[in-house]
């Protein structure tokens, strides 16, 4: 079994501040995926002139189109994290207890 790499919340840390931070780690990674993609575009303009390596060129741009997805699913996936933040900040202003 795994364990989990979410740290539980100590009594001083809300669970709103929890939320926006790990909101924050996933722009992070988001953003370093990014420089991933940008690093396989490189790759992928070489002139590859033999047909592995056009095949090489085309397994690349593959690759890069889903590290592109994956990095846009964290970034919404960490505005989806803002917006859970935002309402428990809101709930625990009303005084529903978090």
């Amino acid at each position: 079994m795994y364990s989990s790499t979410t740290p539980a919340l100590s009594s001083e840390q809300e669970p709103d501040r929890t939320v926006q931070d790990l909101a924050r780690a996933l722009r992070l990674e988001a953003e370093a995926t990014e420089s991933v993609r940008e690093r396989l575009r490189g790759a992928e303009s070489i002139g590859w002139e033999s047909p592995a390596g056009r095949n090489f060129r085309a397994y690349l741009a593959e690759r890069a189109t889903t590290v592109a997805a994956t990095a846009a699913y964290l970034r919404e996936v960490a505005l989806s994290l803002d917006a859970y933040g935002a309402a428990l900040a809101d709930a625990r202003r009303d005084g529903v207890p978090g």
